[in-house]
C-alpha cells in the first residue's frame, strides 16, 4: 500500500485497471503476488471505483456502470469471472483487509440480481469492518429495494445458465 500511495492518484488508478484489466483476460488464477497487489489497490477508493467499473467490460461512463445503467449489455462472462478472481483474491487477505473485496463481491451479484446473496456479502464486509461506508451505504441501496439496471431490461439483464435452457 506504501508503494500505491507514493504514486500519484492518477498513475495508481493507471497502473491497478492494468493489472485487473490482464486477470479478467486470463484464463488463469494470477499469482498471490497479484493477488496481493489487487487486495492492496481496492483499500483506495478511487481505485476500487475504477477497477469496479472495469469488471463489465463495456466503455461508457463508469457511475453509468456502476449502477448498472448503461446502454451496452455487460459481458456476463466477464463479471463471473471477475467473481471468481476476488474470491480467489480474498482466500489470500487478512480480516482488516477483506471488506472492500467482500463488498465488491455483494455488488457484483447486486449487478446479477441476487440481492439477499449481495446483502450477505455486506454483512461481512461490516463485521470484518463495521466502519466501512461503501458495504454499509451499499447495503442501505439493497434495503431500498433498488434492483440494478440491467436486470431491468432484458437484453441486459444476468441470465443463469437455466435461463437460457
Amino acid at each position: 500500500m506504501s508503494i500505491i500511495r507514493a504514486q500519484t492518484p492518477q498513475e495508481a488508478a493507471q497502473q491497478a485497471s492494468g493489472l485487473w484489466t490482464t486477470m479478467l483476460e486470463s484464463s488463469d488464477f494470477p499469482t498471490d503476488e497479484a493477488c496481493i497487489t489487487l487486495i492492496a489497490n481496492f483499500q483506495f477508493p478511487h481505485i476500487r471505483d475504477r477497477l469496479m467499473a472495469d469488471i463489465p467490460g463495456i466503455n461508457e461512463p463508469p457511475q453509468h456502470i456502476l449502477f448498472a445503467q448503461t446502454q451496452t449489455a455487460p459481458r456476463w462472462s466477464r463479471i463471473e469471472w471477475a467473481q471468481q478472481l476476488l474470491l480467489h483474491s480474498y482466500t489470500r487477505t487478512s480480516p482488516q483487509h477483506a471488506a472492500p473485496i467482500l463488498t465488491t463481491i455483494g455488488y457484483i451479484n447486486w449487478w446479477e440480481g441476487r440481492g439477499s446473496k449481495a446483502h450477505q456479502y455486506m454483512q461481512l464486509a461490516l463485521d470484518t469492518d463495521p466502519g466501512y461506508r461503501f458495504a454499509s451505504l451499499t447495503d442501505h441501496m439493497l434495503g431500498a429495494g433498488i434492483i440494478a439496471g440491467w436486470n431491468t431490461n432484458k437484453n441486459t439483464a444476468y441470465k443463469t445458465r437455466l435461463d437460457m435452457a
